[in-house]
Protein backbone atom coordinates (compact mmCIF):
# COMPACT_ATOMS: atom_id res chain seq x y z
CA UNK A 1 0.00 0.00 0.00
CA UNK A 2 1.43 3.42 -1.15
CA UNK A 3 1.57 6.20 1.69
CA UNK A 4 -1.14 8.24 -0.19
CA UNK A 5 -3.15 5.32 -0.16
CA UNK A 6 -2.71 4.65 3.53
CA UNK A 7 -3.13 8.36 4.51
CA UNK A 8 -6.29 8.06 2.41
CA UNK A 9 -7.70 5.45 4.60
CA UNK A 10 -6.57 6.95 7.19
CA UNK A 11 -8.71 10.57 6.21
CA UNK A 12 -11.74 8.15 5.76
CA UNK A 13 -11.64 6.05 9.09
CA UNK A 14 -12.11 9.27 10.77
CA UNK A 15 -13.44 11.40 8.17
CA UNK A 16 -17.18 11.02 7.23
CA UNK A 17 -18.29 14.58 6.18
CA UNK A 18 -18.24 14.59 2.33
CA UNK A 19 -17.31 18.34 2.91
CA UNK A 20 -14.50 17.95 4.73
CA UNK A 21 -13.17 14.85 2.58
CA UNK A 22 -13.35 17.64 -0.77
CA UNK A 23 -11.20 20.00 1.74
CA UNK A 24 -9.06 17.30 2.30
CA UNK A 25 -8.09 16.86 -1.11
CA UNK A 26 -8.38 20.54 -2.47
CA UNK A 27 -5.65 20.88 0.40
CA UNK A 28 -3.46 18.13 -0.79
CA UNK A 29 -3.86 19.55 -3.99
CA UNK A 30 -2.74 22.89 -3.16
CA UNK A 31 0.36 21.96 -1.11
CA UNK A 32 1.72 19.42 -3.81
CA UNK A 33 1.60 22.56 -6.41
CA UNK A 34 3.47 25.07 -3.21
CA UNK A 35 5.60 21.82 -2.65
CA UNK A 36 6.34 21.60 -6.57
CA UNK A 37 6.87 25.51 -6.66
CA UNK A 38 9.57 25.62 -3.99
CA UNK A 39 11.46 22.21 -5.17
CA UNK A 40 10.28 20.42 -1.75
CA UNK A 41 8.96 17.28 -1.47
CA UNK A 42 5.31 16.58 -3.12
CA UNK A 43 4.57 13.43 -1.22
CA UNK A 44 5.57 14.93 2.17
CA UNK A 45 3.20 18.02 1.53
CA UNK A 46 0.46 15.98 0.19
CA UNK A 47 -0.17 13.84 3.19
CA UNK A 48 0.33 17.22 5.31
CA UNK A 49 -2.53 18.72 3.08
CA UNK A 50 -4.44 15.51 3.00
CA UNK A 51 -4.25 14.59 7.05
CA UNK A 52 -4.19 18.11 8.18
CA UNK A 53 -8.27 17.75 9.43
CA UNK A 54 -8.85 14.17 9.45
CA UNK A 55 -9.25 14.42 13.32
CA UNK A 56 -12.19 17.37 13.23
CA UNK A 57 -15.18 14.85 12.79
CA UNK A 58 -13.92 13.43 16.10
CA UNK A 59 -12.36 16.26 17.63
CA UNK A 60 -13.89 19.35 16.70
CA UNK A 61 -12.94 21.85 19.82
CA UNK A 62 -10.02 23.98 19.85
CA UNK A 63 -8.50 21.88 22.98
CA UNK A 64 -8.69 18.82 20.91
CA UNK A 65 -7.71 19.47 17.01
CA UNK A 66 -5.29 19.35 16.01
CA UNK A 67 -3.81 17.45 19.11
CA UNK A 68 -5.90 13.97 19.50
CA UNK A 69 -4.82 13.48 15.67
CA UNK A 70 -0.77 14.23 16.14
CA UNK A 71 -1.10 11.38 19.18
CA UNK A 72 -3.39 9.19 16.79
CA UNK A 73 -0.52 9.69 14.04
CA UNK A 74 2.38 9.11 16.66
CA UNK A 75 0.59 6.29 17.15
CA UNK A 76 0.52 4.83 13.75
CA UNK A 77 3.90 6.05 13.52
CA UNK A 78 3.87 8.87 10.86
CA UNK A 79 7.01 10.48 10.56
CA UNK A 80 7.80 13.51 12.93
CA UNK A 81 8.07 15.95 9.64
CA UNK A 82 3.96 15.21 8.93
CA UNK A 83 3.29 15.78 12.04
CA UNK A 84 4.90 19.06 12.85
CA UNK A 85 3.52 20.00 9.26
CA UNK A 86 0.12 19.69 10.68
CA UNK A 87 0.69 21.20 13.95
Amino acid sequence: MSDRTAAWCLLTEFTQSESLRKHALAVEACMRAYARKFSADEDLWGAVGLLHDFDYDKYPSAQEHPYKGNEILKGRRYPDEIRRGIM
